[in-house]
Order: C-alpha cells, then sequence, then structure tokens
C-alpha cells in the first residue's frame, strides 16, 4: 500500500501528479497552517510575457496561523474572470484548449467560498483529464497533536500503508527512523520532467499542469 501525502495546492506541477498516480491513497493534509507566500492559493503558467502568476485573493488579515481548511475566498475581486481571461489569452489556440477550458470554467462558477474547496475540485478536474483514479482522503478527519514526520507516519500507519512515497522536497526535515519505526519504508520521487511542445516562446519547466494539458492535450 503506497501512500502520498501532501497540501491541497492550487493547480500545482506535473512533480505532484505523478507522485499521485504512483500511490494507492492520496492524504491531502488539509489542516497545518496556510503558507501566504508558498503554493496553496497560486501557481505559474505560460503567456507570451513569460511565467504568470494566477493567484486566489484570500483573506489573511488577522488570520496568521489559519490552517488551508480555514481560509477563506476574497470574492469581492473579479479574479475568476481574471484568471479565465488569462488562461485563454494564454492557451485559446492550444489543442487543449477546447476540451480543458470549458471544464476549468464550469469549476470557476461554483462560486466556492473556501480556497480548499475551490482546490481539491481543480485537483479532482485535472487528475480526471491525466487519468488518475486513486483516492483521497482529508487528513484532518483523522485528527491528531502530532507534526511533521510523525504525524506524516500516523497517518500513513493508519491507512495501513507499507510505503511512504515523498519528494525531494522533504529531505531537509523528514526522518527516514519515525517511519521505519513503524514498518514503513520511506520511497523517494524519482520525477523527470518532460519537454514537450510549448507555446509563447522557450520552453518553462515546472508551470501549473494546466499548461501541460493545454499545450499537449494529453487526455485520457
Amino acid at each position: 500500500m503506497i501512500i502520498t501525502i501532501h497540501q491541497p495546492d492550487f493547480a500545482p506541477w506535473l512533480g505532484f501528479f505523478d507522485r499521485w498516480r504512483h500511490s494507492d491513497l492520496y492524504i491531502v493534509l488539509d489542516d497545518v497552517q496556510f503558507l501566504r507566500r508558498g503554493w496553496h492559493h497560486r501557481d505559474r503558467i505560460k503567456t507570451d510575457n513569460g511565467p504568470c502568476w494566477l493567484t486566489i485573493p484570500v483573506l489573511k488579515k488577522g488570520k496568521y496561523k489559519q490552517r488551508i481548511n480555514e481560509v477563506l475566498i476574497d470574492n469581492n475581486t473579479n479574479w475568476r474572470t481574471k484568471h479565465l481571461r488569462t488562461i485563454t489569452h494564454a492557451y485559446g489556440n492550444c489543442p487543449g484548449f477546447s476540451a480543458i477550458f470549458p471544464a476549468l470554467e464550469k469549476a470557476y462558477g461554483r462560486q466556492h467560498g473556501r480556497l480548499m474547496d475551490f482546490n481539491i475540485d481543480i485537483l479532482k478536474l485535472l487528475a480526471e483529464f491525466l487519468g488518475i483514479n486513486t483516492p483521497m482522503v482529508m487528513a484532518s478527519a483523522y485528527p491528531s497533536k502530532l507534526t511533521s514526520t510523525a504525524r506524516l507516519a500516523a497517518l500513513t500507519a493508519t491507512h495501513k500503508g507499507t510505503v511512504y512515497l515523498t519528494g525531494t522536497g522533504s529531505r531537509d526535515y523528514l526522518d527516514e527512523t519515525i517511519f521505519e519505526n513503524q514498518g514503513i519504508s520511506v520511497e523517494w520521487q524519482t520525477f523527470k520532467h518532460p519537454n514537450y511542445p510549448q507555446a509563447n516562446g522557450h520552453f518553462e519547466t515546472g508551470m501549473s499542469t494546466i499548461d501541460f494539458l493545454m499545450n499537449t492535450g494529453n487526455m485520457v
């Protein structure tokens, strides 16, 4: 039983979906602190002016320690229209646009109140286009006072995981012995970012998976 655990980021890069694809269960780490300058509410797409941030405005004033699943979207701006306009401008002539854009537009039109609910909708949508059907569960359904590696190991053990699949970004803090003490092996993701035909100039790696789908039309 291979398990991966990750925060519900907004429209993340291909490396995240590769890890999800190679797991038997994705545990959504929704009850950890929201990172104001992280990837929880933003990611990049490629435009004719180069990489461009798509940022979801959220209510942050006085809420420095709020958890991801507590973050509310600031719906007093026209961010949805701006996002969709930027996506159309960047990818309107790309192979995947006619299939993907209507689905994105529908998701954007649901008027979510919580950031996490919107992100989960987008994650499920992109996973469907990529043919990923690995189930997901919310970490918040299994509350705990444990933190860091101990929490990850406990969640993996709770779901009968025998392998914890993680990205190289966690090498600085992950304590593999905590997993090993519970009979769980840690597997480090090996992901080579593909080059693909990409509109708008020279190739930029690490863009949102929206970029890959729009440019290639590679959908199941």
